[in-house]
């Protein structure tokens, strides 16, 4: 089904892609002459983190009514891409993941945030920049969103699992444990109980986290994955599938989430949204029980966040912008949503709030917020393409058959990369014109 949608959006972007030519917190004039209704597309959780700030929100714009319509994310970019080709039926708001930022960045359809009256250069220097970078179209010219939230990069470990294995468990020898790819692998020998406990749900994850924020290219289009540390990485995680020492679920499984409930998975390396996916829904009753430390080796430690936009064929363009605006850069709607959802904002003065510095129960009171901003000053803009999406795709089948198989890591990242030649031919050809027009050529 995943593959399927891939298929779909490469389709559609083939199809429709084409070129496109003060104080961040100010309020838009007149809230009380603004009026109408605006829907708001999206995806779960951030309708949740919606209806914690439309009251708030009603309280500046009275006249504005804002409704909600989500869905899953897969099917609300399909969905998305459809309406801009035709001209009609997107919401008035739309968030875009940033796994498919780059499908929308350099094509017109979207509202250009650069321009009058949005003008939203004026905010850069109040988000973080390599969020900020990653809607700008590659001449610059065009921005079609406003960065919400981001994901700094984090591993999730079970310190009671930890202790009882005789391993460190604090976050400061945890994270030494781990300063290296090897760690891994101490890690899932002490932590392995034949059938009942693993370090991990999957071996494949250790090495597809170190490309969660789908950098998968160099400006010139040639791979990122071609270094010696990725072939490390992946010979590490081939060595811990062949001593049979992960659990061979699917990260997100209901399969993975029972066992990460029940106590047999002792880590997860995700955004720091998981924190938020492990108190509500996957094991609310572990409060206690976790610790969190940075991951090792990752060059762009990030994974995932969104943008909101507007697109063209909106009616209500200035109420549009004014729910964007407050939502997005004042520092109330921001904190507001990361405490209903754990979206981390992109919104740098939103971490002056206390809330930032305060100890986390359920991590057993470790500063967890201080950590993520740590981690996302040192992380680094990385290079947008149309094939991330179908990229990433690619290689999480051909590592997760490589280590099926048996194949060797060094055959593993040959074949993928004559597969996503070949399978991302139409758009490669696409993103090269993109990028000679934006050098002048």
């Amino acid at each position: 089904m995943k593959k399927a949608l891939i298929a779909v959006f490469v389709s559609l972007v083939s199809f429709s892609l084409a070129f496109a030519g003060g104080s961040s917190e100010k309020k838009a004039s007149a809230p009380d002459k603004l009026s109408g209704t605006i829907t708001v597309g999206g995806w779960p959780s951030g309708d949740k983190a919606f209806q914690a700030i439309i009251p708030m929100f009603n309280q500046k714009y009275p006249n504005i009514k804002v409704e909600l319509q989500f869905q899953q994310s897969a099917d609300h970019h399909k969905k998305l891409l459809t309406s801009l080709a035709a001209g009609a039926g997107a919401q008035d708001v739309v968030m875009v993941e940033a796994r498919y930022i780059g499908m929308f960045r350099d094509k017109r359809g979207f509202v250009n945030l650069l321009d009058k009256p949005y003008d939203v250069k004026r905010m850069e220097n109040d988000f973080v920049d390599y969020k900020w970078q990653m809607a700008n179209s590659l001449d610059k010219k065009q921005m079609i969103g406003l960065p919400w939230d981001i994901g700094p990069l984090s591993m999730f470990y079970r310190k009671d699992m930890f202790k009882e294995a005789g391993l460190p468990y604090e976050p400061e020898e945890v994270q030494k444990l781990f300063s290296s790819s090897e760690g891994f692998l101490t890690a899932a020998r002490k932590l392995y109980v034949p059938g009942k406990k693993w370090l991990l749900g999957n071996a494949a994850d250790i090495f597809m986290v170190r490309k969660a924020n789908r950098d998968w290219y160099n400006e010139d289009l040639s791979f990122r994955f071609e270094d010696a540390e990725t072939l490390k990485t992946l010979d590490i995680a081939q060595t811990i599938r062949k001593e049979g020492l992960d659990a061979k679920v699917l990260r997100n499984s209901n399969e993975w989430i029972a066992m990460v409930k029940q106590g047999q998975i002792a880590i997860d390396m995700s955004g720091s949204w998981f924190g938020g996916f492990l108190k509500t829904f996957i094991a609310p009753e572990t409060a206690g029980k976790w610790g969190i430390v940075k991951v090792p080796n990752v060059e762009v430690p990030n994974w995932g966040g969104s943008f909101l936009a507007i697109p063209e064929q909106c009616k209500n363009k200035e109420a549009a912008w004014a729910f964007i605006e407050f939502a997005i850069a004042t520092k109330e709607a921001q904190n507001a949503m990361f405490k209903a959802v754990d979206y981390f904002p992109a919104y740098k003065p939103a971490w002056d709030d206390p809330v930032y510095q305060a100890a986390d129960p359920f991590f057993d009171n470790q500063k967890t917020r201080v950590l993520w901003i740590d981690i996302s000053k040192g992380t680094k803009p990385s290079f947008v393409t149309i094939m991330d999406a179908q990229t990433e795709a690619i290689m999480r089948s051909a590592v997760s058959t490589g280590l099926d198989q048996g194949i060797s890591s060094k055959q593993v990242l040959e074949n993928v990369k004559t597969q996503i030649l070949n399978e991302t031919a139409q758009d490669r050809k696409v993103m090269e014109d993109l990028i000679k027009k934006a050098k002048g050529k």
